[in-house]
Formats: C-alpha cells, structure tokens, sequence
C-alpha cells in the first residue's frame, strides 16, 4: 500500500474524518471501478427492463468509493437527480395526481356542455346497434363515442410517440413536431389530395407514413452527424417542419379549393361521423404499444448511452432505427386520420419526467394514460367553447393553448441536466479578411438582386428585361415590394442577430422563440377581432405582441443561461402556443381566411412605397443605434457580471436592445409574415464568412437578409407566371433548406466539442 493510499485508508477508518474520495489515493481505480460497474449495472438493470441511468445507483456509489452517499459535491447534476427519485417514495402518486386532474378538467367540460337531450335512456340506446327512429342515439352511437375513442387513442400514441423519441435519442426537446414528423406526414397527404386518382391506388395511411418517414429519416440523419445533440437536433426538425410547412403552405395557396380542408385538419379536430378513424388509431396505438413494451429492455438501454448500451453487445444504431421506425409509423397513423395535434407528444413526456418514473416502462406507460386524458379534456373543451363562443374551436389547438403555459411553468421551476451546449460551428468560407472585402463582395451581390428584381421580368410569353425609363409604370409597380422586401429582409435579420445577443445563444431567433409568432398574433388579433386594417395601428399591434412574447423568453433564458435546450424548449412551447391562436383565427376568419395566409406568407403585393420608405427610417434608426451602441451590445452574451463590472447597465441594455429587436421584428413581419427563417440563417451565415467582429456582423448580417429577401421576391415573382409566390414563403422555403444544409456541413467534432 502506497503513502497516498495509507493516509486514505486511515481517513476512512477515522471516525469524522476528511471525506476519504476527496484524496488523491481514493481515486487510484476510478475509472477502471466505473467501466465495471456500468457494465454491471447495464446488464443487471435491463433484466428488469430499466433504465440503467434511473436505477442501481449503489454501484456508482461503490465505483466512486462513497456506498454511502456521503460526497455530494462529487455528483453531477443527473446523479442528484436520479438519488432523489430513488429516495422518492411517491413518483406513483404524483403520476396519477396529474391523471386525476385532467380526468376532472374532462368531465367537468363534457357534463356542462353535455346535451340535455341526451338521457341516460339515450346513452343506453346508442351503445351498441341504435335504433334508427331514434335520432339522438344515433348521433351518441356515430359521432360522440368515436370522437372519446378517438381522442384516447389519438392522445395515448402521441404521448407514447413521444415519450420513445425522447427516451431513445436522450432528447427532452423530441417529439412529432419538433422532429418534423407531423409536418412531413401532412405534406405528403396534400400531395395525395393534388394528386387526386393517380394517388388512389394507396389509402391516405399510406402516404401520410412515406411523408413522416422521409422526415424523420432526414433528421435521423443530420441527427446523427451531430452525435444527437439535444439543441442541434430539435433546430434541425424545426428547419424541415418549416421547409414542409412552407412548401404545403404554397400548395394551398395556389388550391384553395381542393386543400381547403387543411386549415381544419391541420389545426386538428376530432370530429367523427363512424368508427373508422376510432378503430385505424386505436389498433395502430395497441399493435405499437405491445411492440415498444416488448421492447422496453432496449429502451432503457439506449436512455443509459451508447457506452452502456454498446458494454451489453446492443447495436445502437439498429435499434434506435427500428425503435424509431415504429413511433413514427404510429405519429404518422394518428396525423392521417385527425390531423396535426401539436402539443401532447411534447409537453406529456415532459410531465411525466418531472414526476420522476423508476423506469423506462414506467415512463411510457404513464406518458400514454397522460397523453390520452389530455387529449380528451382538450377536447372537451374545445367542444364547451365552441358551443359557448359560436366559432369553431379545434382540439389541436386548445392542446397548445393550455398545453404550452403548463409546460413552461413546470421548466420554470426545474433545470434541465447536462453540460452546456456549444455554439453552432460550422465549416468556414473562403474569405480571410473578412473586412472591406466582404462587406463589398455582399453589396456587389445585393446591388446585381436589386437590378434583376426590377429589371428581369417574365410573362406568358417568355423573360422580359425593363426599360426603366420606357416601362415606367411597371417601373413604380415594382419598386415598393422590392424595396419593401429588402428592408425586411435586413430588419428581421438585425432582429435575429439582436435577439441571439440578449438570449445569450446563437440557435436563437425570431421566428424559433415565438418572437415573429408573438407578432403575428397581435396582427390577427387586431384584423379580425377590432377589425382595425390599417397598416400603422397593425404594426403597434405586432409590436405588443413581439416585445410580450421576447420578455417572456428573456426572463427565461436568463434562469436558463447555460442550457439551450430549456431555453428552446420554451421557445418552442411559445411557438407553437401563438400559432394555436392564429390557426383558431384562420379556421374562423372564412372569406379572409386566404387573404390571411397570403399575408402570412409573405406577399408583398399590398406594401406601398411610403410604408417602404416608413420601414427603411426604422431600419437606418437602429442600424445607427447599433452602430453607436456595439461595445454595450457586443457584451451582452459574456453574461452579467462582465459586462456589470466593466460599468454597464445590463439590464437597462437589455430592454433597450429587447424593444429594438422587437420593433423591427414586428415591422418586419407586417411585409413578410413570420415564416421566413431569415432571422437565424442570416446571423449564421455572416459566421460562415468569417465576419467575427460584432461591427462586421452587424453589415455582413444586414446584407445577407436584404439579399436573401430580395431575390426571394424575385424568385415568387417569375417562378410560376401568371401566378405569384409570396416572398416571404420562398424565404421559408430557402432559408430553412440552407440552414438544413449547413447542418449537414457541421463538422462532427463540434457536436462534442
């Protein structure tokens, strides 16, 4: 025995002595103790089908010499974690708790909008085989049973779904929406629909699997050049579920007719006139569920790591694929027949994690009972306020309405676990100077878009190049949207970069955090319920409702500084809450329901040259306010304490950067909807070429989003003569495909970096 592991045996022995793990002897062995006791507690937990990473905690205990728990100080935030669900004695309790509750909101809206006519004789009746003369049963037979059995089922295979995607790629920001499942699954449908008889040889199931599959493949696959990173993983699906949304939004825009049924399918009503939706779902869930319980041995040890599971001979890759393989094809099942419920499968698996489940079995099984009650009390009230309210109110959407709330209260009030993540690194361009000579190679670019979109036309007849001084009246049509497109351009992309600097995070973004959402919103708040159109008054509107949505994100990431999946998390909660209230908006707004989405798209038919030169005074304003302001601004992602200790006010910069990122965001969206991306490609691409100064950011990020909208204009202009393509939807379109594939070009280093 050597000197150090005397002394360390004699502290041991020591009653109250020096905690013997913290000395130099004690750690002689520790990671060759650790490899043993992994594979050990891998191969002993998956024989109970549990999560190696939830339980058998005494052999970590006893591989880091402390069998007793002693030295806290040494856990990690994860080890706490799972010794405190060990020692809780109530994670059963607290599970059927929350059932409890959403069993009571259920009942509590189905008995008060619960059809008097309907007696218990009825119910009686309409069971089994209804009489025909009796109308009543017949409605409680066809339509009321298979919408319960529906929002059950639907309900306990998106939280299923879910809970098996989070738990396999050890992602707590995966689910159906956030990997682009559902978006692809409802792309391929309105293709079928477009495709009318010539897609009839396939049921819609069919199509809707090819399309959520062909998602999720892609995210599998940039997913896995990324090592699964949480926060990387979930922007990536976020990227494709824009791209596809974009580009349906486009197929509806140019068939309104035959795709009129999406903006209620889409929004995700439950609806039902027979039991074939009811019966397709609730054997999709059963068959799925029987094979993922099957399988939750393997479950469990994808949860623990690769490392773990690799110890135990399991091939990751292929089990993750087919584990995967089957939540999809059970999102997929779910989407085909009720729609886009945009809510369970991410916020239930949250709930249930926080309510900490002893296994992995455990998890999915209560994330199922979860999802299915929440679905079926949003879908009870959904039914009360439509009745009560006389407008249409989709179950889809009353799941984000109360769904995103709960979900950011309970990330409030817990920290997510895990190192902090790595900014987003990608490959370099070819400029080494980035200076002078990139800021006048991306104006050299930006002047060439300028002429071709006034200049280069194209009609029925073929392209079309403009005299400016012979043409003049096309002249002046053009000049508006294409000034009007290039200030929005640059001004959502100053917002983005803006936004990315008070986050503190550079996967952030107007549109990713809800900030375009939030001012949207307020748009289609003050157009449809105050009836007020004028243009001024719109952009107040937005302007509230962008500066409500960043204050909320701001107060969040500043508990959440070093932990971009939480501070994405809620992003994405607010996201998808504030596109609950637009869709609401849009399934009642009828004849203005298109002209809405064209808005929302981005068209810059209807913007005039006054609000473009209004927009070009906001847009110099704040570019010279940046400008004046850059050291204050450029400190702000060092944290608090630097910043404060070099004399500045950080949090009076903050706010002042926070209404400026919001002024532009709003008036930015009133020219080019909230789907352009271009807040966070922008800022990405100006790292891409090396403009590493805050200054050269600031130009380079500024260009980059006048050129990306201006040739996006263009594009929509000539794509598909005579028809017209928003901007703003080719934007989507563009900026979410480049940034997919700027993910495919990250460096596999960097994931683990």
């Amino acid at each position: 025995m050597g000197l150090c592991d005397g002394r360390a045996e004699r502290a041991r022995r020591r009653p109250g002595g020096d905690d013997p793990c913290c000395r130099a002897g004690q750690r002689r062995g520790d990671g060759r103790r650790l490899r043993h006791a992994a594979r050990q507690g891998a191969a002993c937990v998956a024989g109970r089908g549990r999560a190696p990473a939830a339980g058998d905690l005494d052999l970590r205990r006893r591989a880091l010499g402390d069998p007793h728990g002693r030295c806290d100080h040494r856990r990690s935030d994860g080890d706490r974690q799972l010794i405190a669900a060990e020692r809780d004695p109530t994670p059963g309790a607290r599970i059927a708790f929350v059932a409890l509750v959403l069993a009571a909101a259920g009942a509590a809206a189905s008995a008060a909008g619960w059809d008097p006519r309907v007696t218990f004789s009825i119910v009686r009746l309409g069971l089994f085989d209804p009489p025909d003369d009796v109308f009543a049963a017949v409605m409680f037979h066809y339509a009321t049973l298979p919408r319960i059995v529906v929002a059950l089922a639907a309900g306990a295979s998106l939280g299923l779904a879910g809970a098996v995607m989070q738990s396999v790629l050890r992602n707590p920001l995966a689910s159906p929406i956030t990997l682009g499942v559902s978006a692809g699954a409802q792309f391929a449908l309105a293709l079928a629909a477009l495709a009318g008889p010539a897609a009839s040889f396939l049921p819609g199931e069919i199509w809707s699997l090819f399309g959520a599959l062909a998602a999720a493949g892609l995210v599998y696959v940039l997913g896995r050049r990324q090592r699964f990173e949480p926060a990387r993983l979930a922007l990536t699906g976020m990227a494709i579920s824009l791209f596809l949304a974009s580009a349906a939004a486009a197929l509806v825009l140019f068939n309104e007719q035959r795709l009129a049924f999406l903006f209620l399918w889409g929004a995700g009503h439950l609806a039902q006139s027979d039991w074939t939706s009811a019966i397709l779902v609730s054997a999709a869930f059963a068959a799925s569920f029987t094979i993922l319980l099957g399988a939750g041995r393997v479950i469990g040890l994808l949860a623990a790591g690769d490392a773990v599971a690799g110890s135990v001979g399991l091939k990751t890759d292929t089990a993750r694929l087919l584990i995967l393989l089957v939540a999809v094809a059970l999102t997929a099942a779910v989407v085909s027949r009720v729609g886009i419920i945009g809510f369970v499968g991410l916020a239930v698996p949250a709930i249930v994690r926080l309510c900490r489940p002893r296994s992995v079995t455990h998890f999915l099984a209560a994330s199922a009972g979860l999802g299915a009650l929440a679905l079926f009390a949003a879908d009870a009230l959904a039914q009360l306020l439509s009745e009560l309210g006389g407008t249409l109110v989709p179950a889809g959407a009353v799941t984000a309405l109360f769904g995103a709330p709960v979900l950011f209260l309970l990330l409030s009030r817990t920290r997510l676990t895990g190192r902090p993540n790595p900014p987003l690194r990608m490959t370099a361009g070819r400029f080494r100077d980035p200076g002078r000579r990139l800021t006048a190679f991306l104006f050299a670019i930006l002047v060439v878009a300028v002429l071709v979109a006034l200049l280069v036309g194209r009609t029925g007849t073929g392209w079309e190049i403009l005299d400016p001084f012979g043409d003049e009246a096309v002249f002046l049509t053009r000049l508006p949207r294409v000034l009007g497109a290039l200030l929005a351009g640059a001004a959502v992309a100053l917002s983005g970069l803006l936004v990315q600097k008070i986050v503190g995070n550079d996967l952030a973004s107007p549109e990713l955090l809800g900030i375009s959402g939030g001012a949207a919103a307020g748009i289609v708040f003050a157009a449809l319920v105050l009836g007020v159109l004028s243009r001024a008054t719109l952009v107040v509107f937005g302007m509230a409702g962008a500066i409500g949505t960043t204050l909320i994100v701001l107060w969040f990431a500043r508990r959440h500084r070093d932990q971009i999946a939480a501070v994405l998390l809620a992003g994405i909660a607010l996201g998808i809450f504030l596109d609950s209230i637009v869709r609401i908006a849009l399934v009642n707004a009828g004849m203005q329901a298109a002209a809405l989405l064209t808005w929302m798209s981005g068209s810059t038919v209807l913007v005039s040259l006054p609000e473009s030169l209004g927009l070009g005074l906001l847009l110099v304003i704040a570019f010279g306010l940046v400008v004046v302001c850059r050291r204050a601004i450029a400190l702000l992602d060092l944290g608090a304490a630097v910043p404060r200790a070099l004399g500045l006010k950080v949090r009076a910069t903050q706010m002042a950067t926070l209404v400026l990122a919001a002024l532009l965001a709003s008036a930015a969206t009133m020219v080019i909807g909230p789907l352009s991306f271009v807040g966070l490609i922008a800022p990405h691409l100006a790292r891409l070429l090396r403009a590493r100064r805050f200054a050269e950011r600031v130009i380079a990020t500024l260009l980059i989003g006048a050129i990306v909208m201006t040739l996006s204009d263009w594009i929509g202009r000539v794509a598909m003569v005579p028809w017209q393509v928003p901007g703003g939807l080719v934007a989507g379109l563009a900026g979410s495909l480049g940034f997919i594939l700027l993910a495919g070009r990250e460096r596999a280093g960097a994931a683990g970096a």
